[in-house]
């Protein structure tokens, strides 16, 4: 296990960069359906609708795209998380645990995290620098 501080961090932060990415694609798949929709009901008022078909085939392509990416995505995401997890479930110290997971599952800045756990905000940035740098990752 010999990743630098920096390096543990980056591969914590992965666990919130793959739900972001969910969030990304859950708008933009929010709006492919949108566009579905307008489709589909112009298609239907137009006597002859011409072009219609080619465009609801290839919003429904792009939808499928996208649910199959997000699919992954989620996928990718349980794993990362389980990964976390037992990495932090390691550390002896429950506070180390606990900072670790407030701040790389649930997103939580110092800030809240000292307030959360009752301690200063240089009382929680050290003990995260302790507990990383104790991490083992397998």
């Amino acid at each position: 296990n010999n990743l630098t501080y920096e390096q543990k961090v980056e591969w914590l932060k992965s666990y919130q960069a793959h739900d972001r990415k969910i969030e990304i694609l859950t708008e933009e798949l929010s709006r492919w359906n949108a566009r579905a929709t307008k489709i589909t009901a112009s298609f239907s008022s137009e006597p002859k609708a011409s072009g219609s078909g080619d465009k609801l085939q290839k919003c429904v392509d792009k939808i499928c795209e996208i649910q199959s990416e997000i699919t992954q995505e989620m996928v990718s995401l349980k794993e990362r998380k389980k990964e976390i997890e037992e990495a932090i479930k390691m550390l002896k110290e429950k506070s180390e645990e606990d900072i670790l997971w407030y701040r790389y599952i649930k997103g939580m800045t110092f800030e809240e995290i000292a307030v959360q756990m009752n301690y200063s905000w240089r009382q929680v940035y050290r003990k995260h620098r302790i507990s990383v740098e104790k991490l083992k990752m397998s």
